[in-house]
């Protein structure tokens, strides 16, 4: 099926987000118009312009999943849930970084095998005894799984909307879960970010924004549907759904309650390209007031939603100086774009205001560093509209 995504919002020049460098590469950074469109006839919303998969993931990519307690227990809950459907079968889990969730199926009995294409985050998860193969889905790594056993679950969480041959992606998923299986995947899903200006969500990895109406026409040629699905709260709202066969899975009631609500995408893309826009002057007039009062200021959590709304309101190191970050791949290196200094976590100290990247991860960093709150520290948000937290 085709997709020809129409213009909506532009968010202009923008750098990897995950793309962390050091003074010496700076000269090089790559940048890309990044330009949110919609499909009337699919219903999909997505980036025109894409980043080549290999730019983004690769043996230096930034991110692992275990920096979170928060997602460690989230996963663990996940795999105890998702359990009756995964059954005496196998279970694949698609992009399973450093193997958070690989371990929860792990410690319930479950065999399970992930695919995960960026080698430093794999080889990690292999170091935890996990069968991974470290490849882009495809045709090829289809039959490779398939040779292991019958697939009773696809899962994935927060990469499906990374994939930009997403066609070709649920076809492979389609030929794994075949009749009997199911494919449960959960990502950011567009209404949460219309709802909460989480524009942040939208960057270069995310080339899909998920709704139950474009799944729906992406699936419906290989007999599937999405016959479930629950509203879950991490990564600023998600969707989780549930595809399965249409002569094995009835569609329940949840389904439709929730198209009803992705009615008028089209409006609701022009309210969000709004709020975008307030949201830029309103969080650029609390920043510019903390520096005109002498306070000190720091960024805390060194996220890829952080990079996109620094370069989209401008914010460089002469409003916001450094970030800290607990992720040692990032520390003694800088923030793409903008150049901002990211450190230990060890140097939160000392700020009167602290600018929350990390929004989604709000309340296990309060209770983490409860002792900034307590010593007249405050937290700047930009979520659901920017504001100084009281």
């Amino acid at each position: 099926m085709q997709i020809k995504l129409q213009p909506k919002i532009d968010f202009s020049r923008m750098p990897i987000a995950n793309a962390f460098l050091t003074p010496d590469q700076f000269k090089d950074e790559y940048f890309f118009d990044m330009i949110l469109g919609f499909d009337p006839a699919t219903k999909a919303i997505g980036l025109v312009n894409t980043v080549p998969p290999e730019k983004m993931f690769h043996d230096h990519y930034a991110f692992y999943s275990s920096t979170s307690k928060g997602m460690q227990t989230h996963f663990a809950e996940t795999a105890k849930k998702l359990l009756p459907l995964a059954g005496k079968g196998l279970v694949v889990e698609v992009g399973s970084n450093d193997g958070i969730m690989l371990e929860a199926w792990k410690d319930i009995g479950v065999s399970v095998v992930g695919v995960e294409p960026s080698a430093n985050v794999a080889e990690v998860s292999r170091g935890r005894g996990h069968d991974v193969i470290s490849k882009f889905m495809s045709d090829k790594v289809v039959q490779e799984i398939l040779a292991k056993g019958k697939v009773s679950l696809v899962y994935g969480a927060n990469v499906s909307c990374h994939i930009e041959g997403f066609a070709d992606y649920l076809r492979n998923v389609a030929s794994l879960i075949g009749r009997d299986g199911v494919f449960v995947f959960e990502d950011p899903y567009f209404l949460d970010i219309v709802e909460k200006t989480s524009y942040d969500q939208i960057y270069d990895e995310h080339v899909w924004y998920f709704t139950i109406s474009f799944i729906n026409q992406m699936v419906e040629p290989y007999g599937l549907q999405v016959f479930d699905c629950e509203h879950i709260p991490v990564h600023g709202g998600e969707l989780r759904m549930y595809v399965g066969h249409k002569d094995k899975f009835a569609q329940k009631p949840a389904v439709e309650d929730w198209l009803k609500k992705e009615r008028n995408l089209e409006q609701q893309i022009q309210i969000l390209d709004q709020n975008i826009k307030k949201s830029k002057i309103e969080l650029l007039n609390i920043l510019n007031a903390v520096k005109k009062d002498g306070k000190k200021i720091c960024g805390f959590g060194a996220t890829s939603k952080g990079v996109i709304v620094c370069n989209y309101c401008g914010i460089g190191p002469d409003l916001v100086p450094f970030i800290t970050d607990t992720t040692p791949t990032k520390q003694g290196k800088y923030y793409p774009g903008v150049h901002i200094p990211v450190v230990p976590q060890e140097n939160f100290k000392g700020v009167d205001y602290a600018f929350l990247f990390a929004w989604n991860h709000f309340k296990e960093i309060d209770e983490g560093q409860a002792w900034f709150r307590k010593n007249g520290g405050k937290w700047i948000t930009h979520v659901p509209m920017p504001r100084i937290m009281e």
